[in-house]
């Protein structure tokens, strides 16, 4: 986990324990198109579990200067399962699902607070009947879409008393909407839209502040303008007005190991634990007697060698390798872990 997420883990905002509950999400994504094509790639670099595709098209020539995740070659073929080995070859560590056919309520759609509905379909029929098993089901909904210049992506939640649904943004849906191929679209317009859906819902899976039901985005990018608002819900939509659940947010967890000061530390029996790469070691090293060196990559499969009777104290440059490393071990049951203040430490 640590090699393949280290860029993302080096973010402050993001810790192991989010990492972990990445991996333990699944997403449902309707449509392999310009946008699904876009976004899935990183959401499923990103370390979502488990991805299940439903695109019931074949790979089409003229969609690929939009649906850049295909090669020319592969057209005729399945776009569901196209995408599945794509991702699936991309990330072995998660499971993906393809599901060449076209979504129904039939199909199941369990309840779960890391459950995500993604909406990357082109038309309004897809789009009312993904809403309506949103709000069935109690699962947020993401939804964009795309045509000629125009992008915008919303995060719904209409099950829950004060939270919109899709219909309070489009209470009548538009009977004259052509699609992508009667209208035209450039490419870039798909793929940032997507993208952007894609980022919306790793921030709202990682509880991030901001990334909550009734965000609306909308682009031109015709005019290299973006719009954000936040949609309110409509007490009397026909569709959720009925919704009586409280809303429950993402919460992220804010425990973390303690960070002490070198000379505190010194006042137990301890080993530090420096996760630091060799070059930082020999330009910054630490004069200790009881040091272990432990690259962070290296700290799954070689935390055997860490003594348990004893406190480790791991430390790094900036006090963020040395938090990951700490984490991971107190998930592997490990007591007395505590992060050194590398500030702390005299020069």
């Amino acid at each position: 986990m640590f090699d393949r997420y280290a860029r993302q883990l080096a973010l402050p905002e993001i810790t192991l324990k989010d990492q972990q509950r990445l991996q333990q999400t699944r997403i449902t994504c309707i449509g392999a198109g310009g946008l699904g094509s876009a976004a899935l790639p990183y959401l499923a670099s990103a370390g979502i579990g488990h991805i299940t595709i439903y695109d019931h098209d074949e790979i089409s020539r003229s969609n690929l200067h939009r649906q850049t995740l295909y090669k020319d070659f592969e057209c005729g073929q399945s776009k569901a399962e196209a995408t599945a080995k794509y991702l699936a070859e991309l990330n072995p560590d998660i499971t993906v699902e393809a599901k060449s056919e076209k979504f129904t309520t039939n199909q199941p759609i369990s309840q779960s607070a890391n459950q995500l509905l993604i909406d990357g379909s082109d038309n309004f029929e897809t789009k009312t009947l993904l809403n309506q098993i949103s709000i069935e089901t109690k699962t947020p909904l993401l939804s964009a879409s795309v045509n000629q210049w125009a992008g915008q992506i919303g995060l719904f939640a209409g099950y829950a008393k004060s939270k919109p649904c899709y219909h309070c943004l489009f209470p009548e849906l538009p009977s004259d909407a052509r699609n992508c191929n009667e209208a035209g679209i450039l490419g870039t317009s798909a793929g940032i839209t997507g993208v952007t859906q894609a980022h919306i819902a790793l921030g709202y899976l990682l509880g991030l502040e901001g990334f909550e039901p009734g965000l609306v985005l909308s682009f031109d990018f015709k005019t290299l303008r973006m719009q954000k608002l936040h949609l309110e819900k409509d007490i009397s939509c026909a569709h959720c007005k009925e919704a009586d659940l409280d809303y429950t947010p993402i919460k992220k967890d804010q425990h973390m190991a303690e960070l002490i000061s070198f000379e505190d530390l010194k006042k137990q029996e301890h080993v530090i634990v420096d996760v630091r790469t060799d070059a930082e070691l020999q330009t910054d090293p630490i004069s200790s007697d009881n040091v272990i060196h432990m690259e962070l990559q290296t700290v799954p499969a070689r935390h055997e060698e860490l003594p348990k009777d004893k406190t480790l104290a791991f430390v790094c440059a900036g006090n963020i390798r040395s938090v990951q490393a700490a984490e991971y071990l107190q998930g592997l049951g490990y007591e007395n872990i505590i992060v050194l203040d590398k500030f702390s430490i005299p020069a």
